[in-house]
């Protein structure tokens, strides 16, 4: 049986997919994959389903793609068309943007 121990402070920590750090959960940004299949930016962060927390920053949005680390999270595969959508929808949540979507691929 693992041992986990628990974190000292308060339960509205997340981890970021991008950056694997803790933070709380009202400065990162919400990914849902609703039970219809749908995946959309959650901004109230009460939808039902899977999510997925990423920092604000553009840089941990391609470091969670790159890794691999959404398609675990939210247990599901996604097309290339899929990806692109959701990146292009996160531009709008995003704090700073370091770089373009061409690092992608």
């Amino acid at each position: 049986m693992l041992n986990w121990k628990k974190r000292k402070g308060n339960n509205y920590e997340r981890m970021c997919l991008g950056c694997r750090q803790f933070r709380n959960k009202n400065y990162l940004v919400r990914i849902a994959n609703l039970k219809d299949g749908r995946i959309i930016i959650d901004d109230a962060k009460k939808l039902g389903g899977r999510g997925a927390y990423v920092c604000p920053i553009f840089d941990c949005a391609i470091a969670m793609v790159k890794k691999r680390s959404l398609f675990h999270s939210l247990k599901r595969n996604l097309k290339l068309s899929d990806i692109k959508e959701l990146l292009s929808e996160l531009k709008n949540h995003m704090l700073w943007i370091s770089g373009d979507l061409k690092r992608l691929w």
